[in-house]
């Protein structure tokens, strides 16, 4: 193989009119260490860095027999072994152990020392990363010096650091000097000065080299052959061979392929058409989850927002925003992804609020939503927006759970951040109690109402007092009425209020009331009242808190049997979907088995 892979090259070369004198003799398999000594003026070059001095195909037993040398070795002559032992695995494209073993020698002599910095110059640049503020300027390798194949490390160093000039000067020659590489170079670089030689538009080395690759089936057949093709095409203007060579490769799954996809949607993004856009976006799709992490899968997210956003999709482009807040969460990338987002969330629910989206589809909406920008600041906010509009359509106890749902949010966030909430809280919790009124559910506006602190907002205390007055007439309760409210309900009235409020299987006010004694008295917050608050929320479906009260069972009881009760009725709470007759009769039995488990524990009444 290495043999056909020598002549495709030297073909292409003979091509391109590469001149002779860059192409060199053939490559020693000899494993034993050279004897530099020996080594012409010409040929000192090989002392520093020769890939080529490695048979392909003698990786185990070039390894073996340098290992064996090793132990014989001592001092100066230990470093030159190991040092032949980083170029074996470069010369095999195994580029982080030849990293791993130079990090470890220490060059005790200047001819060590020179071919030490040739070595690592080297790993970097055939790993592509770009130098650091500590690394030396590529002018002062090894590699830059008088060496066949210089202008091969000198493009890989421009590419690196995206030395546009530079890498026109060394293109070209860089093609004579790859002739000089093993095998495994070879199809791993190939694809990258190809790409350069597009991009500066070398039309003669790009027509040679793309007839090199079909000469090459383990990279024409590749994706990244595939998009170069594309590519190529597309810089010479043939933009519907482009497109269509480019979906070709976008059915792929490595770096290529991705970047075929981005490719897609950046020309539908520059034509503009539905057709155009709908392509790109199906493409988009169908690729989203084929790469995850780093700059490709950012990359693929962005255009997809970009293309929902062309299309007038809005509810999917601002769900793209959230996808790329949850996985790329690092403030750099993030804050103008969320001031994006927070703009066309404002556009959404004020749409909704107008009435322009049928109200299931809103809701619908509002649900996918909530995972993504649940704590984004000032989602609360769109979450009053629909609570106000469900509530004027006469849909109370919908208006009522999204007023909790945005309450419990800004407790959570009073409590993580050290803000104070309260004033935007006994706000929202004044419109859930109106909800409950306007409901007919006086007793859980009572409720409400008392558990409020009046001296949080006093510009409200008449608003509070009137409604609450309102509620309790309505309730026929004179005494009360007379009383009008608790000021400050202590622990113990938060228990008994959410103890009456479970035997008489009113669930979610029972709920509300234990979250509040858990945070305002969390120190007098007994194993007790968690067990009456996880039943709670589990009976009236409330999944955040019961998954809250279910974390904080470890701290509040050393029996792994109760935390294991805990779970399990969490487990069952998690699995709310569409079931089997015998799946939902399996899932009753266990919720009832750890009911009656908690139950015979003594900690529940």
């Amino acid at each position: 193989m290495r043999q056909y892979i020598c002549i495709t090259v030297v073909k292409a070369l003979l091509v391109l009119a590469v001149p002779a004198g860059v192409l060199v003799a053939a490559p020693s398999d000899v494993v034993d260490t050279l004897d530099y000594s020996a080594l012409d003026a010409g040929q000192t070059w090989r002392r520093d860095l020769d890939l080529r001095r490695w048979s392909p195909d003698g990786l185990r037993d070039d390894l073996r027999h340098s290992i064996a040398k090793l132990g014989s070795q001592r001092g100066s002559d230990q470093t030159r072994v190991m040092m032949d032992v980083a170029e074996l695995y470069m010369a095999h494209m195994l580029l982080f152990e030849a990293g791993s073993i130079l990090a470890e020698v220490t060059p005790d002599t200047p001819v060590h020392k020179r071919r030490h910095r040739a070595l690592s110059d080297a790993v970097r640049l055939l790993a592509g990363v770009a130098p650091t503020a500590v690394t030396p300027p590529f002018n002062t390798s090894p590699l830059a010096g008088n060496r066949p194949d210089r202008a091969f490390w000198a493009s890989l160093d421009a590419i690196a650091t995206s030395d546009v000039r530079r890498l026109s000067d060394n293109i070209e020659p860089s093609f004579g000097g790859l002739s000089t590489q093993p095998e495994s170079v070879v199809r791993a670089v190939l694809p990258v000065l190809l790409e350069a030689a597009i991009e500066l538009d070398k039309r003669e080395y790009v027509d040679a080299t793309l007839r090199l690759l079909d000469e090459m089936p383990e990279l024409a057949g590749a994706e990244s052959g595939t998009f170069l093709r594309a590519r190529a095409a597309q810089k010479r203007g043939d933009a519907a061979t482009a497109l269509k060579i480019y979906l070709e490769a976008a059915e792929g799954w490595d770096q290529y392929a991705v970047r075929a996809r981005l490719a897609v949607a950046d020309m539908a993004l520059a034509d503009g058409g539905r057709g155009a856009l709908l392509a790109a976006q199906s493409t988009l799709e169908g690729g989203s989850e084929a790469w995850r992490g780093g700059r490709y899968e950012l990359e693929v997210l962005r255009r997809l927002e970009r293309v929902y956003h062309a299309l007038g999709n809005h509810p999917e482009a601002v769900l793209t925003l959230g996808r790329i807040l949850l996985r790329f969460p690092e403030p750099a990338e993030a804050a103008p992804i969320e001031a994006q987002a927070q703009e066309l969330l404002a556009d959404i629910y004020k749409a909704g609020g107008e009435g322009q989206y049928p109200l299931s589809a809103w809701v619908a909406l509002h649900l996918r939503l909530l995972p993504y920008f649940r704590y984004t600041e000032g989602f609360t906010a769109q979450i009053e927006t629909l609570g106000d509009y469900v509530l004027k359509l006469g849909s109370t106890d919908l208006a009522a759970k999204e007023y909790r749902r945005a309450v419990r949010i800004l407790q959570e966030k009073q409590e993580e951040q050290g803000t104070s909430r309260a004033a935007e809280i006994f706000r929202l919790n004044m419109k859930l109690a109106q909800a409950q009124v306007q409901g007919g559910q006086f007793a859980d506006a009572r409720l409400t109402l008392e558990l409020m602190d009046v001296s949080v907002a006093p510009e409200m205390e008449e608003a509070h007092q009137s409604l609450l007055a309102q509620t309790l007439s309505k309730l026929g309760d004179k005494p009360a009425l007379l009383k009008a409210s608790v000021d400050a309900p202590t622990a113990q009235h938060l228990r008994d209020v959410g103890l009456a409020l479970s035997e008489e299987e009113r669930w979610p006010q029972a709920a509300d009331v234990l979250t509040q004694l858990w945070r305002t008295y969390p120190q007098d917050f007994s194993l007790q009242d968690a067990t009456r608050l996880l039943i709670a929320a589990y009976r009236s479906e409330d999944q955040e808190t019961l998954q809250q009260v279910t974390r904080s069972f470890p701290s509040l009881t050393p029996s792994k049997d109760l935390i294991s009760l805990a779970n399990s009725i969490s487990e069952v709470r998690d699995n709310v979907l569409p079931l089997s007759a015998g799946g939902a009769a399996k899932r009753l039995e266990q919720l009832e088995n750890a009911f009656e488990s908690i139950a015979n524990s003594g900690i529940s009444p």
